[in-house]
């Protein structure tokens, strides 16, 4: 049977880590593949941990005048770790796939649409939730607020996550493949998130989702980019994991934060979530790990809260929040 795997570039993420793992643990994912680079905060050690417990595949991913991104997505295609017919998914740290059919898996997924063999998933931006600290819980518990299905504006509103067979696609991008091994286009099976068909105008490229091609029936990728008004300062400070050096500021902030409808879908695996959750911190070394990432993060907002540009930036958040 084929299997799930996942690749996804990390660059201090550590309070949110052990969640991320146990979510995508609780919808299936069979390989967790994690390329991290510069870490700072404690998440090299903690991903360690994870590896020695055989929760997911850690690779140090740091290099001198190299995207990281692109790196990692390079290096997992080299080291063979997914075969021809297994699902390739490149999936971020701030990102977390929410899937609505079925038990609310991945193999789900694939049963709902039986003859796919590329599947795009469309983004559900979320926004800040009004809250303004930072606070050692589920993500997918605080940030509840996103915006509407139909929001078309800004671009990012309606980016894609693909995921698809390892055999069909040559060359791993961001928000989908590229490089068919097969034509027609026909030979790819490329599906959106409602069951239906890609048009074949996103052979020639394309990382959103358009008016013929949006679906949230079946599956979304609920997009947590900002978190807390404290969690984005420290964001700011480390940079976009993939876009190196990428600065952020107000303008990022008030582009992605969306507050205007309740989602509360994923929930339907909190339990199973949970309970992996739970079982991963019952390892004393995981949860020292985690709590020591946790610390770090409240340390290095102190820190941002006392220098001038990143306190004004806190508070023109508060403002337009």
């Amino acid at each position: 049977m084929s299997k799930f795997v996942t690749v996804t570039p990390m660059k201090n993420e550590g309070p949110f880590i052990v969640e991320w793992v146990a979510h995508n643990l609780a919808i299936g994912v069979d390989l967790i593949t994690i390329f991290s680079n510069d870490c700072t905060d404690g998440s090299d050690a903690l991903l360690d941990r994870l590896d020695a417990m055989g929760k997911v595949r850690h690779f140090d991913n740091t290099a001198r005048n190299a995207a990281p991104q692109r790196r990692a997505y390079r290096r997992f295609t080299k080291m063979q770790l997914a075969g021809d017919d297994d699902w390739v998914i490149p999936i971020d740290a701030d990102e977390f796939i929410n899937v609505k059919t079925g038990d609310n898996t991945l193999r789900a997924l694939c049963d709902a649409i039986p003859q796919a063999r590329t599947i795009s998933m469309t983004w559900r931006l979320f926004g800040n939730a009004g809250i303004k600290d930072y606070a050692d819980g589920f993500l997918t518990d605080q940030f509840r607020m996103a915006a509407p299905e139909d929001t078309r504006r800004p671009p990012q509103a309606w980016g894609l996550k693909t995921m698809f067979r390892r055999g069909l696609w040559g060359h791993i991008g961001v928000h989908r493949p590229k490089r068919p091994t097969v034509e027609p286009f026909e030979d790819l099976h490329w599906y959106n998130g409602s069951g239906k068909l890609m048009p074949d105008r996103y052979l020639k490229g394309s990382w959103r989702s358009g008016p013929d091609s949006l679906g949230y029936d079946l599956v979304q990728v609920n997009h947590y980019a900002l978190k807390s008004c404290e969690s984005y300062l420290v964001k700011k400070a480390r940079g976009r994991a993939h876009h190196d050096g990428e600065a952020l500021g107000l303008e990022y902030w008030t582009t992605m934060n969306h507050n205007a409808v309740e989602d509360r879908s994923i929930d339907a695996i909190r339990p199973r979530k949970a309970a992996i959750y739970d079982e991963l911190l019952s390892d004393p070394e995981l949860r020292r790990l985690h709590d020591a990432c946790c610390a770090n993060h409240r340390a290095a907002i102190k820190d941002l809260h006392n220098q001038p540009d990143t306190s004004a930036l806190f508070q023109n958040m508060l403002a337009t929040s």
